[in-house]
């Protein structure tokens, strides 16, 4: 990243703990930092304007027989929920699996314990990064291992931290008062260093993963979908906007691409929620899941209008659960911090469930949030199509 784009500080943001820092400056560094990203991207392209049969040279390597991809992210695409053989862990982990949240929508800890790319299990320490051997590709278990496997990659390494955030990935500084923001970045950096064909991540999915204890809870009093959907979907919005979602996401792909040569992003959007305990009601859900996945396309689409050369090498995934799917039954639960609802376990179950042999959506230590096995591939197909249909392998 460049010093313009490294040296900002991005705004905690939440009902609660707003940080004093100056919005209007922070867009003036960001819009700066990209701007420079953008020119001298531009200028390098002109320097090599008179090698095009070079660069055509290192796009054609990129074949099945040598397929080189790098993942990172979040839960989503670090198979929370699982440990590095494959085998999803029970509701009971939970305590000793999921990470600490605060109000403010970034996360205490973040590592990659109770993850199918980590060897580190229940109990280890929350913020332990211990990636294992084979990165997860055996267990197939996250979405990016199963396109890793289905394109046939013999070099594969999945840098996706559970509870990282977006802070978490960018160019920033370290700071105590604020232990997410630039905490992954050099995870990042691996990547670009390697200069994979093709990167896969989930980014942007903070509000989704961070339920019920995320900042989302404060637009649940927006309950009613026949006269409050306009008002949840604003509430919804007012957040992620104020949480920079897209400018963000733009950085971390700018980052990406403008340091590496040959690498092709894939940004994959969001599954709607099925938390067992949410403020929200299956309908916020969904709408808050297509909040977040316009924030997505919006992130790509701008940075593809950039101007760059490297802006070709990016593509978004649109994910879509089938239309077949069971609703879940939800019933009033207890009250922790205002209405929660509670979504019984196992209402898809049984043989003739398209979501895997044991019916389950989504992983039990997440609540609902981390897609297991069966809704992760409803990512892996059609990213496989996307990929070869873009000539990327």
């Amino acid at each position: 990243m460049t010093p313009a784009l490294s040296s900002f500080r991005c705004p905690q943001v939440g009902s609660h703990f707003v940080r004093q820092t100056s919005m209007i400056r922070y867009f003036i560094a960001l819009t700066v930092g990209l701007a420079t990203l953008v020119a001298g991207a531009t200028f390098a392209q002109a320097q090599t304007s008179t090698t095009e049969s070079t660069t055509e040279s290192t796009t054609a390597r990129v074949v099945p027989a040598s397929l080189r991809i790098r993942a990172f992210g979040d839960a989503l695409t670090a198979g929370f929920g699982a440990d590095a053989s494959g085998t999803v862990l029970p509701v009971t982990d939970a305590k000793d699996c999921r990470p600490k949240w605060i109000g403010d929508g970034s996360a205490t800890t973040a590592g990659t314990r109770c993850s199918s790319n980590g060897s580190n299990g229940p109990g280890s320490p929350a913020d332990d990064i211990s990636f294992s051997a084979d990165f997860g590709l055996a267990n197939k278990v996250s979405w990016a291992a199963q396109v890793a496997s289905g394109l046939n990659a013999i070099d594969y390494a999945n840098y996706a931290v559970t509870g990282s955030s977006l802070v978490s990935w960018l160019n920033l500084p370290r700071d105590g008062n604020a232990p997410a923001e630039g905490a992954q970045h050099d995870l990042l950096e691996r990547i670009e260093r390697d200069d994979p064909d093709i990167v896969l991540a989930s980014i942007g999915g903070d509000l989704i993963l961070q339920q019920p204890a995320g900042a989302v809870r404060s637009c649940a009093i927006w309950s009613d979908l026949g006269t409050q959907a306009a008002q949840f979907t604003e509430c919804v919005n007012s957040l992620l906007d104020r949480q920079l979602t897209k400018q963000r996401i733009m950085a971390i792909a700018f980052d990406v691409l403008a340091h590496t040569q040959n690498s092709k992003l894939l940004l994959t959007t969001y599954l709607p929620a099925e938390p067992q305990f949410s403020v929200l009601v299956p309908w916020q859900q969904s709408a808050l899941a297509d909040a977040v996945n316009a924030q997505i396309r919006r992130a790509v689409q701008g940075v593809t209008e950039s101007g760059a050369a490297w802006a070709k090498r990016i593509d978004v995934l649109n994910v879509a659960f089938l239309v077949d799917r069971c609703q879940p039954a939800v019933i009033s639960g207890p009250v922790f911090f205002g209405r929660n609802w509670f979504v019984p376990e196992g209402i898809c179950a049984g043989s003739g469930s398209p979501y895997g042999a044991a019916g389950s959506l989504f992983m039990p230590v997440s609540f609902g949030t981390v897609p297991a096995f069966g809704m992760q591939m409803q990512i892996t197909v059609p990213a496989i199509t996307l990929i070869r249909s873009n000539g990327w392998a």
